[in-house]
């Protein structure tokens, strides 16, 4: 998601946010205003040219979803940033950048997860999110603070429905681990500090279980459940969906703030 601060006037200082993971519906209640809020810059002063469901593909190559403050409107996301990080140089705060998640969705069906799938993405991700931080970086200068994030596990509703739904879950959590420390990697070659999201949503605590309205489950299902968009149904596969609701905004706000400190 791709955020900033202020409209313009003399003096101000924005904060930009771009990725994936947060759909534009979720307005004020998503986390870049959240972390707006924290920081006391004003609701005005956050530009979002999020696309819910971007990939670093669609990140590089279009389509954009948003305009810019003012009207001004390019043809992707990154070229937005871009423009608006070298239009305002010297004013940007901070950059927040989550993208990559659904580079690798495609990779998970009901029968499984396929691993050739996730090998390939990471080649085509690990690429497109190196030349995504390389332009972020050369247009906002090299003393703007960049952070990126890391990722939930948005298949742990199915621990639910037990038998071989739940191995399926339980199998998903390694691969979410690979998944997460090859974007680290990459956001860590391009020296981008991340924001552990998966940790705050306790994704790999499995066995330590406590009372929910499903019944007594792990602390990752119980996260996962609760602060995302999926449908949770005690003996029955997940309802799909990969989005934080409200709750799991602020969640991963507190994971971007614990990156950022004191004042970004």
């Amino acid at each position: 998601m791709l955020g900033t601060t202020s409209a313009g006037a003399t003096g101000s200082r924005y904060y930009l946010a771009l990725g994936d993971s947060v759909p534009v519906w979720d307005g004020l209640s998503s986390y870049p205003y959240l972390i707006a809020s924290h920081y006391g810059i004003p609701k005005a002063s956050v530009v979002d040219i999020a696309c819910s469901g971007a990939t670093t593909t669609s990140m590089i190559s279009g389509p954009s979803c948003a305009s810019l403050p003012g009207g001004k409107r390019l043809a992707t996301q990154l070229r937005e940033a871009a423009f608006f990080l070298h239009e305002h140089r010297g004013s940007v705060t901070l950059v927040t950048i989550d993208i990559g998640g659904n580079d690798f969705l495609k990779c998970a069906v009901r029968t499984g997860i396929n691993l050739t799938c996730v090998k390939a993405a990471e080649r085509t991700t690990g690429a497109n999110l190196t030349s995504i931080l390389k332009q972020l970086r050369n247009s906002a200068g090299a003393s703007v603070p960049v952070i990126g994030m890391n990722y939930y596990d948005p298949f742990l509703g199915d621990w639910l429905a037990g038998g071989a739904t739940r191995t399926y879950a339980l199998a998903s959590v390694p691969v979410v681990d690979q998944v997460d420390a090859f974007l680290s990697t990459t956001y860590a070659d391009a020296s981008v500090p991340v924001a552990n999201v998966k940790a705050a949503f306790h994704t790999n605590d499995l066995s330590h279980r406590v009372a929910s309205r499903w019944g007594h489950v792990p602390v990752a299902v119980d996260d996962a459940c609760t602060w995302l968009d999926i449908v949770c149904t005690a003996g029955q596969p997940e309802g799909f969906g990969d989005d934080p609701v409200a709750s799991g905004a602020v969640v991963i706000t507190h994971a971007f703030e614990r990156v950022i400190g004191k004042t970004p």
